[in-house]
């Protein structure tokens, strides 16, 4: 579950070049009377690079009557957006963040509780779990329990505890630039480039909001959240190997019992230190009598890697998460718009996605045990501190 990680010329770089290719390999197609693949595939004349050609073209009968589009209205502005992206092609995009640290947590049935609305609003109803239990209950029910009581008594009240959880998908736009050549002699050209940029860059999106966002215009991230428990790193052994083991090993302690489905995600420098733990582990597979990777694991749970995450000496640069205790809400339909204008006299025309997307923890604060204790407490996210 490693992320693909590529700095920003690097990707500049590779989405030029694949340009270069899709152009020359469409033209070429043209003009010789070849169907491009997205046309062959898709039956005739429907593919994702007629509907972004549709959008720029203003094309608004075909819009309707093929692709089943509308106008994407800003309820925030009451101006209008773009045009919704057709269903068939939502999913392609989705599908290509597959090779991303998100998409791969979601597959692994390790991501977070997933839902989507048409609503400028979803009203989720969850348990309070941060209260002090009953003794004889526990803080994951809310405050349900069983009594006992003698044969004829009256039976003792017991509620369950509720608050209502708002998500507000909140706006988030790529924009992208192409030379205004290839909308007329090339639009197919564009089609794998831009589903592919998007749908990376759309699942870069959901990983860093989950771990790093501020709940400010954008969903809550995990890092820094109240529910988040914070353990200091152990320093007293005589070697980093050790003191990391005895973190790792306190991190666990503190993680919400019975949470089957825990990840750890780490900044990448850490995977030297982890790997020197006696906790760690890298699992391996056979093929053909071969060995290959299969993923890192820490003390049996499953280790992802994240550039999302603060440096290695920083707090809550690796964390041990159940994000199942995470919800994330998105808009059903993305959103595409186009412009010739804003760069003319660059001779580029401009691509407008939109996405709508909120997130943030189930839970507002560490859940206390049941122990009679009052201050023994645990959580789904576990964090740790600054140090060395």
């Amino acid at each position: 579950m490693t992320e693909i990680v590529m700095n920003q010329s690097e990707l500049a770089a590779e989405i030029a070049a694949r340009l270069r290719e899709e152009v020359a390999a469409a033209v070429k197609a043209r003009d010789v009377g070849v169907a491009t693949t997205a046309t062959a595939a898709e039956g005739e004349g429907v593919s994702f690079g007629d509907f972004l050609k549709c959008v720029a073209t203003g094309d608004v009968q075909r819009l309707r009557a093929v692709y089943k589009s509308s106008k994407a209205l800003d309820e925030t502005t009451g101006a209008g957006g773009g045009f919704l992206v057709p269903t068939q092609f939502e999913e392609r995009i989705r599908a290509v963040g597959a090779p991303m640290l998100f998409d791969q947590l979601v597959a692994a049935g390790r991501g977070p509780l997933m839902l989507r609305t048409n609503a400028a609003e979803l009203a989720l109803p969850v348990l309070e779990q941060d209260q002090a239990p009953n003794v004889e209950s526990s803080a994951l029910v809310g405050g349900v329990r069983l009594i006992w009581r003698e044969q004829s008594a009256d039976v003792a009240e017991s509620e369950p505890r509720f608050e209502q959880r708002i998500f507000r998908p909140h706006a988030a736009d790529a924009y992208v630039a192409a030379a205004t050549e290839l909308i007329t002699d090339a639009p197919q050209a564009l089609e794998d480039t831009l589903v592919s940029l998007f749908g990376r860059a759309y699942a870069v999106l959901k990983a860093r909001v989950m771990l790093r966002g501020t709940g400010v215009g954008q969903p809550r991230g995990i890092v820094g959240h109240p529910a988040s428990i914070s353990v200091a790193r152990a320093t007293s052994s005589s070697t980093q190997a050790e003191n990391d083991t005895s973190t790792v090993l306190a991190m666990i302690q503190r993680l919400l019992p019975g949470s089957a489905t825990a990840v750890w995600i780490a900044h990448p420098f850490w995977r030297s230190r982890l790997m020197a733990t006696r906790l760690a582990e890298t699992l391996l597979y056979t093929v053909n009598g071969q060995s290959l990777v299969y993923g890192d694991t820490l003390a049996g749970i499953p280790i992802a890697y994240s550039e999302h995450l603060p440096t290695v000496t920083s707090a809550g640069s690796l964390i041990l998460a159940d994000l199942s205790y995470y919800a994330m809400v998105e808009r059903a339909s993305f959103s595409v718009a186009f412009s010739e204008h804003v760069r003319f006299l660059k001779r580029q025309s401009v691509w407008l996605f939109g996405v709508r997307v909120d997130g943030a923890p189930l839970v507002n604060a560490p859940l206390i045990l049941a122990d009679g204790a009052g201050n023994n407490t645990v959580s789904p996210f576990v964090e740790i501190a600054a140090g060395t």
